[in-house]
């Protein structure tokens, strides 16, 4: 706790901000508007997988952002609005490549928080070459997006290890006809001018019964970075679209089917760099790469899912079967390295490309059934079943002289990788009403799951033979994660809970052909880490509704971390995983919203976090006692303001906002010593909105990044030592302008 107070300490301006606010808001509540009921918005969500709950009722933190807020802030995609949500930051290195964290849960291999579209699973793969690359989906027809903070593994499984991420996308309207639709301008320094539509109809097609819902979305996002062989190469063009059939042919049966695809492209990666291949200092104007060959990324992801939900007065009986496909290709530069290793001039007979092609199918079926029943007792009890299969490939390929690879292909290293995982899963939850004010829940889920994987080296490194296809490797684990919980309902307003819960991520095999090739000896594989959650939180809407004001304090013990060292044979390098020691993280999330006077809304959120080893890694160079988590700030401080009046006699309504975002310093890696670690500076982040909303149009202008902070948010390397350094910083100054129409 002696760090939790230095961080208060460090920041106690902001801190004092947060703590004097309810007292400026009692004294601020006007006549007019205490007359009123509470005037935030109402969210209903079905975190629990219990029904809808109010947000403010779920008995643990859990945050979430209705669609129309997401469509005033001009958000297409995850990056636009994660900063107002306490204990969640986002590990971005471009479209299709981030990594999201919850209450400073990061570390090498998959990822760390569930991701779910619906009820489907979409959470990046336990992979070891780009293991964790969540998919990027953007934001077009969503209802809401739900964060849950702390392990969601009883309800929601592997890789919910420190919590879950769910897009909750808009269904169809029974009743009458619904269409909207929105185009945006979108302007960067340095980009050309871009552009974003989005569309939507929901027809009945039989009144009450059925209807459907089709929604569409394209995205032309300038790029600002350039090249020598081609300018704004950081650009993103993105299509999608997505159909919603719901059919309730009785009033206790509903069938929901949803199918949705999205082609990501974009023609090189976020970073820039300020030397040249040959250590130079680049002296072109703007931001610049030093790549000499073409890294583009191309994502293509196919969703399909089909729900059936039948209602009985004793409860609700759900049955769900998905199917996620998801092919990705990621290509960067390997030039340099050819000339390092192998001595072909990264400019001539050298240029040359690192793709990695991947497939990846999923199919996941789940069952449950969650009471409603008259008496102190309910239930919760389900049954999940996934099967997935994919397909890597890693290989240098030569370039021509304009970047692309040439054809046909020439590879100088070819290796392929199958993996198929099976995955069985049973869960149950029990509350008791102890009385009508205490609630005790006990949730328990058991796991199975069995991994095999075969490698296929084609071609050995500089172009030589391959060794052939390698060992079969198999991993499997089963086991049994809880979680508890009590929840009192102090008042009216007023929810008090304490929870304990487990979460878990599932180990995997290395790679041993690839190992292979650069001559070195690995692990054969790594066994899965867990984290015991231990939180105490507090929900309160006060002052008749006009301020809320949620509290959550969390002790969370990371056992047994998946990390990744490097294996070398003084020449070649490669990474592999294993398992670390543990590690201990405290911290305390305020979220406090509120109406100090009639249109006009506050809020401000804060994180404060200490997330270190606890003890030393089995390789110490990975990583000692005290070492901080890499990628986690101390704080982060967001705060928001929001002022409306009306225009024509109220037949219009103008709108103004802001938020100011601030991220503490952080470090890309866990030792000082590591030649990879880099200590990144804290920034401030602004955003500012205006707009004109009537009942059926609106008319927005966001700026982003206001006074445009350009501090580095991340450093991208290809292989250290060889490569310039890349720097990552948040988008520079950028302005949408949106007009929408709604019928």
């Amino acid at each position: 706790m002696r760090k939790i107070k230095k961080i208060m300490a460090k920041h106690k301006a902001a801190l004092g901000l947060v703590s004097i606010i309810p007292f400026i808001l009692l004294s601020g509540i006007t006549a007019s508007v205490a007359e009123e009921d509470s005037l935030f918005e109402e969210i209903v969500v079905t975190a629990t997988k219990r029904g809808g709950l109010r947000l403010q009722e779920v008995p643990f933190a859990v945050q979430a952002i209705s669609g129309d807020k997401l469509a005033k802030r001009g958000a297409v995609d995850f990056d636009d609005f994660f900063r107002q949500i306490p204990g969640l930051a986002v590990f971005d290195q471009g479209p299709g490549d981030k990594r999201y964290i919850i209450r400073g849960v990061n570390s090498t291999g998959a990822g760390t928080v569930g991701l779910y579209l619906d009820e489907v699973i979409i959470t990046g793969e336990n992979a070891q070459d780009g293991g964790g690359r969540q998919p990027d989906i953007k934001i077009f027809d969503i209802d809401r997006v739900e964060v849950l903070k702390g392990p969601q593994g009883t309800t929601f499984g592997s890789s919910s290890l420190s919590g879950t991420i769910r897009y909750i996308t808009k269904k169809p309207n029974m009743e009458e006809m619904e269409v909207s639709g929105s185009i945006s301008l979108r302007s960067t320094k340095g980009a050309s001018l871009g552009w974003n539509m989005e569309s939507a109809v929901s027809v009945p097609l039989a009144e009450g019964k059925a209807a459907i819902r089709v929604a569409g979305f394209y995205l032309d996002e300038k790029g600002y970075i350039d090249n020598i062989l081609a300018d704004n190469v950081n650009n993103e063009q993105t299509y999608a679209g997505r159909v919603t059939l719901q059919v309730e042919p009785s009033e206790n049966l509903t069938f929901t089917a949803m199918a949705m695809y999205q082609d990501m492209k974009t023609d090189g990666p976020n970073y820039f760099n300020i030397q040249d291949n040959d250590g130079n200092p680049i002296s072109q104007n703007g931001l610049f790469q030093a790549d000499v060959a073409r890294a583009g990324f191309q994502d293509e992801t196919q969703i399909y899912n089909a729900t059936l939900e039948y209602r009985m007065d004793h409860g609700t009986a759900t049955a769900t079967a998905s199917l996620f496909k998801r092919d990705t290709v990621f290509d960067r530069d390997s030039s340099l390295a050819i000339q390092t290793f192998i001595g072909l001039d990264d400019e001539g007979p050298g240029r040359s490309i690192i793709t990695q092609p991947k497939s990846r199918e999923v199919k996941s079926y789940e069952i449950r059934y969650a009471s409603n029943f008259d008496g102190p007792f309910q239930i919760l009890t389900g049954a999940f079943l996934q099967d997935e299969k994919r397909d890597f490939r890693s290989a240098i390929l030569l370039a021509t002289g304009d970047g692309f690879i040439a054809s046909p292909e020439s590879p100088l290293l070819d290796r392929l990788v199958h993996t198929e995982i099976d995955e069985l899963a049973l869960f149950g939850e029990l509350s008791y009403d102890i009385t009508d004010r205490l609630t005790l829940t006990g949730g328990l889920r058991y796991y199975d799951f069995e991994l095999i994987e075969t490698a296929t080296s084609v071609t050995g490194f500089g172009g030589g033979p391959g060794g052939g296809v390698g060992p079969e490797l198999k991993f499997g684990e089963d086991g049994v994660i809880f979680k508890g919980n009590l929840s009192f309902k102090a008042s009216e307003d007023v929810n008090i809970y304490v929870q304990v819960a487990e979460g878990f991520r599932s180990g995997g095999p290395n790679d041993q052909t690839a190992a292979a090739i650069a001559n070195v000896v690995i692990p054969e594989g790594f066994s899965s880490d867990s984290v015991v959650n231990y939180e105490v939180g507090v929900k309160s809407q006060l002052m008749d509704g006009k301020l809320k004001a949620n509290l959550a304090a969390y002790w969370i013990d990371w056992s047994n971390i998946q990390l990744q060292d490097q294996a070398t044979d003084g020449q070649l390098q490669f990474p592999f995983r294993g398992n670390g020691g543990g590690a201990t993280i405290k911290g305390l999330e305020i979220e406090l919203l509120a109406y100090p006077a009639e249109r006009l809304e506050l809020g401000i959120t804060a994180n404060i976090s200490d997330a270190k080893l606890n003890q030393d890694n089995p390789i110490a160079s990975t990583g000692q006692d005290g070492d901080p988590i890499p990628y986690i700030p101390d704080f982060t401080f967001s705060a928001t303001a929001e002022y409306s009046w009306p225009l024509r006699g109220g037949d219009l309504n103008a709108v103004i906002g802001a938020d100011v975002n601030y991220v503490d310093s952080r470090n890309t890696e866990l030792r000082p010593d590591n030649p990879l670690f880099i200590a990144l500076e804290n920034y401030t982040l602004a955003n500012a909105r205006f707009g004109v909303e009537a009942d059926r149009w609106s008319v927005f202008l966001n700026i982003q990044n206001v006074f445009g902070d350009d501090t580095v948010t991340d450093v991208f390397r290809i292989i250290a030592g060889v490569n310039p350094d890349g720097f990552i910083i948040n988008r520079p100054r950028s302005f949408m302008l949106n007009f929408s129409i709604r019928m």
